[in-house]
């Protein structure tokens, strides 16, 4: 799944798609991205880092810190539970980055 992701980042800046959106929590992925976007002198109007609120939160602080754009993901409204339920499900790996983040700050 990380080399597909790779190779689709690649292809979406190399194919001059106008803005795109890097949605990882993972570590690795992020560094791909950084470097892609570094060695192509990609301009920051072309791309952002999106990420659930709760999830990664160093990570996502680092990305800010470093100037990246960011977009941040807050489920709301009657359905959140229903939905953060699904996710957990379906991406059981996010339990450990929202039990580390728990109480940190946002």
């Amino acid at each position: 799944i990380r080399d597909s992701y790779r190779r689709l980042l690649e292809q979406l800046f190399a194919g001059g798609a106008k803005r795109v959106g890097i949605a990882t929590h993972d570590p690795a992925l992020v560094a791909h991205a950084e470097a892609t976007i570094r060695n192509g002198g990609v301009p920051k109007d072309r791309y952002e880092f999106q990420m659930l609120l709760g999830v990664a939160g160093p990570l996502r602080r680092e990305l800010v810190r470093k100037g990246h754009p960011m977009r941040v993901y807050v489920p709301f409204g009657e359905l959140w539970f229903a939905y953060s339920m699904r996710r957990l499900r379906e991406n059981p790996h996010i339990v450990g980055h929202i039990i580390r983040n728990l109480f940190r700050p946002a």
